[in-house]
Formats: C-alpha cells, structure tokens, sequence
C-alpha cells in the first residue's frame, strides 16, 4: 500500500443532504487509506460549508460554473492525480450510501491484475435494498437503443455474487488513474446525459485492459422509480444526438 494513494471522488450540485449521508457511510468503517473530494458544481445551498463543518477533514472544490458530470469528473480528477498523488480514482454518485469495506473491496482486485483498469461495484436500490439496482455492469442492445443494468429491479437472492467482466457503469467505480490520463478521461462530448460513463468504460477495454463488477463492494442507489421524472424536450435532444455518437464509437 505505501506506492498506492487512493481518493474518492464525489460529485455534488444543490444535494446537501444526500451528499452528507453519502460522506456519513463512506467514512465509517472503512480500514484502508483514502482520500475525499467533494467537488461542487456550482451549488446554492452551501453544501461545501456544511461538508466543512461536519467532515472538516473532506477536502472540497467550489466551481464557478456547472460542468456537469463528465466536465466536473475530469476537473476533479487532475486535482485528485495532481495534487493529491491518485494511484486511482474511485467515482462514487453522491446519491449513494455504502457498506463497511466498499473502498477496499474495489481496490484490492487492482493488487493482483496488471491489467486490470477498472472495478464496479454491486448496487441495489435505497427505496427497497431487497433489489437489484446494476449487478454487473450495462447490458447494452444498439439495435434498441437500450441500456439496461443487469439484474435491474431482480430481487437479490444471491445470484449476482460472482465476479464477471463487465461494462462499467459510472455511479459507483474505480479505475487506475494513469489509464484515466491515457484516456483523457471522460468525454466531455456527452455531457450533460451521458453515456460518457459507457463510452469510458468501452474504450478503456479496446485499449486492452480489463473491466470487473466486484460484488463484495455494495452500495444502495436512491434512484428515481417513477416514469417520466426529468424527461423535457432538451433532454430528449441530447439523449437522441449521444446515442448516435455512442453507436458510430462502439456498435458493430
């Protein structure tokens, strides 16, 4: 561990309170080293103050503007690998509470593969911790343009328990930072609605190294069940233009 300097990074804009519960379950328990950084898009609810306040040993980042998700994860992530020294990187959603252990559990397969680039965790949703939320990574069908996490809303009777290759969904995983900077990170081109946590995931496996789904580390998702929340119009736009650019990358 002493050449190893992990930090997570968690991502926040107007969520005060969730991003405090996240912090609460990150920090307790765990008995490996790491790093915090919260960094805040632009927030106007004073979440760095209250972050300060209640984890005054969480470093923060106040940014001028909103990036979005895949600009403030980069941003982010040079301040992780420049100024902390990040080995590698743990992106963790910041509407997400974790089990003891989470932190260890994605980086020790990173001990025993060299190519190994990428780890995911288990998730199951917070409104009912009996589901599934993704247990192993992104089933996705270009022909439908469909993303799915596997096992979404399947009860948890054990069955996605096995570690697997996998497409690594962004909420909740971590990646060697000298792979991130090879990759130039997340592209900024899907931003605000993604796939860009797709479009990492596959390129960072077409440049050679491995993605895994790691069951042992669990975490619970608070995702919106209800359908339609958030859909607009401009929504639809971007959705519609990355989807293109996800399949010119990616489909065959």
């Amino acid at each position: 561990m002493n050449s190893t300097n992990l930090v997570v990074i968690i991502l926040t804009y107007n969520q005060r309170q969730k991003t405090l519960k996240c912090l609460s379950t990150l920090l307790g328990g765990e008995d490996i080293p790491f790093k915090v950084l919260v960094w805040d898009n632009n927030s106007r609810d004073d979440t760095i103050a209250a972050i300060q306040e209640t984890f005054p040993y969480v470093l923060t980042h106040f940014s001028q503007s909103n990036l979005g998700v895949a600009g403030g994860r980069n941003a982010s992530a040079t301040i992780a690998i420049r100024e902390l020294g990040a080995t590698h990187l743990l992106f963790l959603d910041n509407d997400i509470e974790v089990e003891t252990g989470f932190v260890r559990a994605l980086y020790e397969p990173f001990e025993a593969d060299i190519c190994l680039g990428q780890t995911q965790a288990k998730l199951r949703f917070m409104h009912d911790r009996s589901l599934i939320n993704d247990g192993g990574g992104a089933r996705i069908s270009f022909v439908f343009w469909r993303v799915k996490p596997v096992g979404f809303g399947a009860p948890d009777r054990g069955q996605y328990d096995a570690p697997r290759p996998c497409i690594s969904c962004g909420g909740a995983m971590m990646v060697r930072s000298d792979i991130f900077q090879q990759l130039n990170g997340f592209d900024p081109l899907f931003g605000p609605f993604g796939p860009e946590d797709l479009d990492f995931s596959l390129r960072l496996q077409k440049a050679g190294y491995k993605a895994m789904y790691i069951p042992k580390a669990v975490g619970y998702h608070q995702v919106s069940h209800t359908y339609g929340e958030g859909y607009s119009e401009e929504y639809a736009r971007h959705k519609s233009r990355h989807w293109l650019l996800f399949m010119r990358r990616h489909a065959n």
